[in-house]
């Protein structure tokens, strides 16, 4: 089974705008649709503060970015397949940007870490498009299925 765990860092004050029920159930769901059947996933909301120092330490880029995924899967039995980092701050930026709701970025920056992990990839301009019609399929699904709180 997989499982998904939602957590905040210290510098995050606030609610999200969506339910974390139905997010735990759009995650898995978008896990099991690409292969990933079993493990313990971990979404994560951060500041840009801290997603700066991840983005540095992990991927050598300086500065922030909306979101960082990091599949974990080393074949241990045991403990965290994989983890979404999103920032918020950035998140609430791009919303502005995009002329979006907030909680509709969030979903979709959740959504992309979710393909990452599942293994796609948009090292070319054509991956990257694909993922990007990908990930706005889901995310119209994740907003029509409900309500959105």
């Amino acid at each position: 089974m997989v499982n998904i765990n939602i957590f905040f860092g210290d510098e995050i004050d606030e609610n999200l705008p969506v339910n974390n029920e139905r997010l735990i159930k759009y995650a898995r769901d978008i896990l099991t649709e690409y292969g990933i059947t079993a493990g313990e996933y971990n979404i994560i909301f951060i500041g840009d503060e801290y997603m700066a120092e991840l983005n540095r330490l992990y991927k050598n880029r300086e500065g922030t970015t909306d979101v960082l995924s990091f599949n974990l899967d080393n074949d241990q039995p045991e403990g965290v397949n994989g983890e979404v980092y999103i920032s918020l701050d950035k998140a609430r930026q791009q919303a502005r940007e995009l002329e979006v709701p907030f909680e509709e970025e969030v979903v979709r920056l959740i959504t992309h870490g979710l393909l990452h992990i599942a293994g796609k990839v948009h090292d070319t301009e054509e991956k990257y498009k694909a993922m990007l019609e990908i990930t706005e399929k889901l995310v119209k699904t994740f907003f029509n299925a409900g309500s959105r709180k």
